[in-house]
């Protein structure tokens, strides 16, 4: 059996320059790497395929019988979901999530709103885009009381968690937001109790 690996590899620090330390946090390193390809390779056949603009191509020349995907993706929102789908564009089998359950959890106010909606207990959140001025009463009333947790909307794992992400005050809370904002370079934050 042929079977391909998908995968993202972390980048070396000349790559990562004028990035946050933790942007390719959820990329794989070689060594990784190398021991899925080294269990795998007891049985079946192996093919590495970077997650890269190129894996397109690479999938559809290679046909591999069955993906085992641990790829992150490149960017976006839903950049998890680009190998399963275009895994299930080529129809070849995968591991893992499909890209609809993957494009919903790297959403974290999505996912959450999903999980109120079925009646899953989950903290209550708000997202923001810019600095909150002041805490309004029903923010207080409606019972966003510090203390407060500050995450990037769109990342997975623990990516732009800082000990500093638990915010006890307004001030903490813009100055982590700002950040959050400029030095993440992320989009949104994203802030629940």
């Amino acid at each position: 059996m042929k079977i391909a690996i998908t995968y993202n590899i972390k980048k070396k620090e000349i790559e990562t320059e004028n990035l946050p330390p933790d942007f390719y946090a959820e990329w794989d390193d070689d060594e990784t790497i190398d021991a899925v390809k080294k269990a795998i390779l007891e049985r079946h056949e192996v093919v590495l395929i970077e997650a890269d603009k190129d894996a397109y191509q690479k999938l559809k020349i290679e046909k591999p019988d069955i993906v085992f995907n641990i790829a992150e993706g490149l960017n976006g929102r839903s950049r998890e979901s680009h190998i399963p789908a275009i895994l299930e564009m080529l129809e070849i089998p995968y591991t893992g999530s499909n890209p609809l359950t993957l494009g919903i959890c790297l959403d974290k106010a999505r996912a959450k709103e999903i999980l109120s909606y079925y009646g899953i207990p989950t903290a209550r959140f708000f997202v923001v885009s810019s600095h909150i001025s002041h805490l309004t009463p029903d923010l207080k009333v409606g019972g966003y009381n510090f203390p407060l947790i500050v995450k990037p909307l769109y990342e997975g794992s623990s990516k732009g968690i800082r000990n500093d992400s638990v915010v006890h005050n307004e001030g903490e809370l813009n100055k982590k937001i700002k950040w959050v904002l400029d030095e993440a370079r992320r989009c949104q934050a994203y802030l629940f109790i």
